[in-house]
């Protein structure tokens, strides 16, 4: 079976109780560091650009930004813009793969209204398929493929469908060309694109059967090596960042962002409950109201 048949086949099936109380934490980790970096580009301006350019392409009222009270925009759009934002402060250098997978869990997550704990697994499904991905030249474009993953998973497509949204992000997979520009342009580029590619799957369009297979093989990273114990083991627990630093969205840096210390408590206790469900909407609003210090 190809890669992403077998990708598909675990994600499909992957529930809350297949997954380890240490992974969820680690992952609740990698969260708050992503969100605190969203909140603080946002209420400095970092990447105030793509926050105009969501805005101006608008569409139907499906998903918020973070730190921004613009509204719902059409998915695509809020994940390119949160994707721009959660990378541009850089809080977690090693984390770009989650700068991607986030944002577009956010994004469809409240495009279909799902449950937070549904939001949690489809987060942990696509960082893991990133971090077994992870080139060993250090390539970010992973991120992409997590997020299609992600996505696909939110949508409750079929393993089939699945496997064809994994496909068509690999036609996006690409690294950049040259340092320097914007910061966050990758990830939130590659976050609208795992969107599309999850949304073209879903109206019928296909994927290359075995592009995760030739990916690797460009890669050089064995098959056996990227599938290895997929279900008992977790290479998104394993990384150095999320066991070393256990960094969050804490009183003190909701401080120096301007917040204040009601909403940084209420913001991290809403994250830290995502596998009991708690409202993607109230934590979104929550960020607006910390980057404008009220």
């Amino acid at each position: 079976m190809p890669v992403s048949g077998e990708f598909a086949d675990w994600a499909t099936e992957l529930t809350m109780r297949h997954i380890p109380v240490a992974v969820r934490r680690a992952t609740g980790r990698r969260i708050l560091t992503a969100i605190a970096g969203g909140v603080g580009a946002a209420r400095i301006g970092l990447v105030d650009p793509a926050v105009h350019v969501a805005v101006g392409i608008g569409g139907p009222p499906e998903a918020e930004l973070i730190g921004h009270a613009a509204g719902r925009l059409a998915a695509p759009a809020a994940a390119l813009a949160n994707g721009m934002l959660i990378g541009a402060t850089r809080l977690d250098p090693e984390g770009a793969a989650m700068a991607v997978v986030l944002p577009v869990a956010l994004a469809v997550g409240q495009e279909v209204k799902a449950r937070g704990d549904e939001v949690l697994v489809a987060v942990i499904a696509g960082h893991e398929l990133a971090c077994r991905l992870a080139a060993p030249d250090g390539s970010r474009s992973v991120g992409v493929l997590g997020g299609a993953l992600a996505a696909a998973r939110l949508m409750t497509l079929d393993r089939a469908r699945v496997r064809d949204a994994m496909g068509i992000a690999g036609r996006f997979v690409g690294e950049p060309i040259g340092t320097g520009g914007t910061v966050g342009l990758a990830g939130g580029i590659a976050a609208g694109n795992a969107i599309i590619a999850a949304r073209l799957a879903a109206s019928g369009a296909s994927g290359p059967a075995r592009g995760l297979d030739e990916l690797c093989r460009s890669w050089r990273l064995r098959r056996e090596t990227v599938l290895a114990g997929l279900g008992a083991e977790w290479a998104c627990e394993a990384h150095r960042e999320t066991a070393v630093s256990d960094y969050r969205f804490d009183l003190e840096t909701c401080e120096r962002l301007g917040g204040s210390r009601r909403d940084a408590r209420a913001l991290v206790a809403e994250v830290r409950a995502l596998a009991f469900a708690p409202s993607l909407d109230s934590i979104l609003a929550l960020t607006v109201r910390v980057a404008a210090g009220t």
